[in-house]
Parts: C-alpha cells; structure tokens; sequence
C-alpha cells in the first residue's frame, strides 16, 4: 500500500548506507516516494538502492562527508537540483569514538560533534527554509539513549575496561552529541511550528546491526537486560520514523522518543 503522505515527495536519508539508514531509505522507497541517501561510501549506497527490486528507481545516491563543509554543500546542492519537493529530512548519519577518559582526543571529539550534531543543526536550518516555502515538512533526527544515560559499567566492562592506566574507555564525545541533539530538536522544533515543519528525535536503544563489538554473548546479554528481552532491529526504528514523517504524527513536535524495548526506564 502506498503511503500518500510519500508519494511525488523526496525524502533525504542521511547515513542511508547501512544498518538504521538503510532500513528507514527502504521503508521510505517503499510508500513510494523518491528517497535520495547520502553517506561515506557510494558503493553501500548502490546497495541500499539495489535491496529491494520493487524499490527500482526511486532512490538517488550521494557520497558526502558531512563533517565537512564541502560535503554538507554539495549533498544540499542534490537536494535543491531534485525534481520532487522536500518533505522529510532524517538525519542518520553519525559517529561514535571511544577513547581513554584521561586521555581526549580532539580530533575524535571534533569529528563526532561535527558530523553528529553540527551537520545535523546545518542540514536542519536549510530544509526548514525549503519547507517554510513549500508549505511545511517533518525533520527526524536519529539520536541515542545514551543521549539522556550515562554507560553502566557493568554491560560495557569487556569492552571499556575501567582500570586501563589511561583511563576506562568511553565515549564522551558520541553521548554529548547526542544530549546535544535533543536540545537541538526542541530549539528547531519551537520556531518550525509557525511554518507547519515538525522536528523530532527518536533515541535508539541496544540495536541489532553490524558492529565489530557485539559477538554473540554479549548480544544475549544486551537481549536479556531488555524489558522486551530482545534486541531491537534497524526496521524497529524504520516504522517509528515512518510514522513521525507522517500526517499520523500531524500534532507531534519537539520530542526525544526512546525506541529500546525499555532498556532506558530499568
């Protein structure tokens, strides 16, 4: 069934080359929208757009660095040159780094601000001036938990031992972003009202995806701390962000909905 919030409207997915991004650029492909992804790399990209045969034609790639000002420009350029109109932004893309506490690193604090909260608040503030001319949009940006919690030792020692002589590993920079970010879409939620474009977080917890850190113990133990006692999917968080694009969620602005099977209330 095609979604007729979708149809004949573009969609910007960034991040859209794997694991979240890819499953919300599919969901959105598939109401029938045109989705336009953009990422690091252009070959994940062509393999988002090549999942799902129905899906043919309705995606357009992008290979963009979005810490970079160069990157930001040039995917906006795309989005300006589209033939279907702006109608949602979701802003995916992100990076985590984890040093030693007793040892920042600035380059790692600078590109995880960069491309998690500084792309996002550019990106943002130009489709609200492309949506205040068309009449109105929806802007979801893709947060953390650990944007509101801190990590409990007690699921991360393995990988963050705590008594490293540097300091326990963690990662300061991905979890400010992310609190970060939560303010960012309350301030642009505010002010997108009076133009009809709505902003809004939704803060994934432990998810099931590709990642060098997550073997099979402890993925059980991250299912099992779950209230739902499963991990969730990229395509959990794909359906919540489907439905705030959507005129379902027309009175909805300003929020940081959690999407993690309870991990944040225990």
């Amino acid at each position: 069934m095609v979604n007729e919030d979708s149809r004949g409207r573009l969609t910007v997915v960034t991040g859209g080359g794997s694991g979240i991004g890819r499953a919300i650029a599919l969901r959105f492909a598939r109401d029938g929208g045109t989705c336009l992804i953009a990422g690091l790399e252009k070959s994940l990209l062509e393999e988002t757009a090549e999942v799902d045969a129905s899906c043919t034609g309705r995606f357009r790639v992008h290979e963009a660095d979005l810490a970079t000002d160069e990157g930001r420009e040039s995917l906006w350029c795309a989005v300006s040159e589209a033939e279907s109109p702006l109608a949602t932004l979701v802003n995916c893309a992100g990076r985590s780094s984890r040093m030693n506490l007793f040892k920042p690193l600035a380059e790692a604090w600078r590109l995880d601000l960069e491309t998690n909260l500084t792309a996002i608040g550019i990106l943002s503030a130009w489709a609200l001036e492309t949506m205040r001319r068309s009449g109105g949009g929806s802007i979801v940006n893709i947060g953390s938990v650990y944007g509101r919690l801190g990590m409990n030792d007690r699921f991360y020692r393995e990988v963050c031992p705590v008594d490293a002589q540097e300091g326990p590993l963690r990662a300061p920079a991905y979890n400010a972003s992310k609190g970060g970010l939560a303010a960012l879409t309350r301030e642009l939620a505010a002010v997108g009202g009076r133009w009809n474009v709505r902003v809004n977080t939704v803060s994934p917890g432990m998810i099931k995806s590709p990642r060098p850190d997550l073997d099979e113990a402890r993925e059980r133990r991250f299912a099992e701390e779950t209230p739902l006692r499963r991990m969730g999917t990229p395509e959990d968080i794909a359906e919540v962000v489907a439905f705030l694009s959507s005129d379902r969620a027309a009175f909805v602005t300003g929020v940081d909905l959690p999407v993690d099977g309870g991990w944040s209330i225990i």
